[in-house]
């Protein structure tokens, strides 16, 4: 019984030792409200131009305590780059300012 609990830890693991196989970065992404999935790629394409690796995973984080905005969290193997952004309003539609 005591092995099932390890499940979680060994899932885990098995993340990380694939994320970095495939060179991909963990971001999350804290806000308000649950974004919508053009954002989320807005968002994606920004991270990964900014830390470089050939891929980025969101993992997205509802955060009653934000007012507004979005902040995104990406740990790196020697640190971590914490990036706010913002939600401008455009003829187009809502763009994220980062």
């Amino acid at each position: 019984m005591k092995r099932v609990d390890l499940i979680k830890e060994i899932a885990a693991e098995f993340e990380l030792i694939a994320n970095r196989l495939s060179e991909t970065e963990v971001a999350t992404v804290a806000s308000v409200v649950e974004l919508e999935p053009q954002h989320l790629a807005e968002i994606a394409k920004r991270a990964q131009k900014l830390t470089g690796p050939k891929n980025v995973k969101l993992k997205m984080v509802i955060d009653k305590s934000l007012l507004a905005g979005i902040i995104i969290r990406i740990i790196e193997e020697f640190g971590a780059l914490f990036i706010k952004a913002r939600i401008c309003p455009s003829k187009g539609g809502d763009r994220f300012q980062l």
